[in-house]
């Protein structure tokens, strides 16, 4: 009898043995979507929502076509979202900001084309995934009068050169070199207009919606430091430069300064004779995308623009595929 039984139960072992090598994961397919540190599979691709400035910059840089990013394609609602989701699966692929904390996501960057994305490597252009922050004015004699003119262009550089404006714009993700900055009240001695009052005059903005955060940062900052107003009224790259220096420069939205994320084109409307007429016109500060993998994902450590675009495209699937 005590050998039946023990016959018994090792054909019952032998059969959960045999069980235990069937896929648990919920979806019924074997895909180690769990973090594992085992070798990944197919690719589960995250992307953000179509207003972000993030994956406009993104799909720009790679070379996507409109409407062509894959179905199947999982998209996030912001940056925290897409850095906990990614961190979260094994097989996944994302990007986010330059400015993300990357371990306590349990991310690792993805070099590209070659580059690591670094702070020094976006500064100095060697990083090409990021856009640039652009500002231009209306042209030198055009503002609405010689105090507008000259506290605007204090305000640009305070923008560009001082260490509260630069650190202003750092504090919301804006990416610049704040060791290059001179103090405000040393920079200030520039700028006679500052020895009248200046509660009367506003700085009109106008331009990009991306840079909004960025440049109400420095904004604040500099109301605080002179007591100067400003008004916003951000609706996109291209209404930057037509509300200053093009078509409706002289209209109900016109602004001093217009913004883009981009650089301004030079062509077309965008003239680059009519940008030789502003006080400035050149990037503030940029603006980096960094591709992201689960840490546990050693398939790859750095992909092209070519091979992220076959990635989010749908024709590349599998992490094998990129060996």
């Amino acid at each position: 009898m005590f050998k039946k039984i023990l016959l018994v139960l090792t054909v019952l072992l032998l059969m959960v043995g045999c069980g235990s090598t069937a896929n648990n994961n919920p979806d019924g397919n074997n895909n180690n979507d769990n973090n594992t540190g085992s070798e990944p599979s197919v690719i589960n691709v995250y992307t953000r929502d179509a207003t972000s400035g993030t994956r406009e910059a993104f799909e720009g840089g790679i070379g996507l076509a409109e409407d062509g990013l894959t179905s199947d394609a999982v998209e996030t609602s912001g940056n925290g979202d897409m850095a906990s989701k990614v961190g979260a699966d094994a097989q996944g692929v994302g990007y986010v900001s330059l400015t993300t904390d990357l371990e306590a996501n349990n991310l690792t960057a993805i070099h590209y084309e070659g580059v690591e994305p670094t702070l020094a490597n976006v500064l100095s252009g060697e990083y090409t995934l990021s856009r640039p922050f652009a500002m231009t004015t209306r042209a030198s004699g055009d503002f609405s009068s010689d105090k507008v003119e000259q506290v605007v262009a204090a305000f640009v550089d305070f923008i560009l050169h001082s260490t509260e404006g630069l650190l202003a714009v750092e504090s919301e993700g804006g990416i610049v070199d704040v060791d290059t900055g001179t103090a405000w009240a040393e920079l200030a001695e520039n700028h006679p207009v500052f020895e009248e009052s200046l509660s009367d005059v506003t700085i009109r903005t106008a331009g990009s919606t991306s840079v909004e955060k960025t440049l109400q940062a420095a904004l604040e900052a500099f109301q605080a430091e002179t007591g100067v107003n400003f008004a916003m009224a951000h609706t996109g790259s291209g209404d930057g430069f037509k509300r200053v220096l093009g078509s409706e420069k002289d209209g109900a939205n016109a602004a001093d300064i217009g913004f883009a994320s981009r650089e301004f084109k030079a062509d077309g409307e965008e003239a680059q004779a009519e940008l030789d007429k502003a006080l400035v016109a050149e990037a503030y500060a940029f603006d980096a995308v960094v591709v992201v993998v689960n840490s546990s994902n050693t398939a790859v450590t750095s992909l092209t623009a070519a091979q992220i675009e076959q990635i989010y495209s749908g024709v590349i699937t599998d992490w094998s595929e990129l060996k």
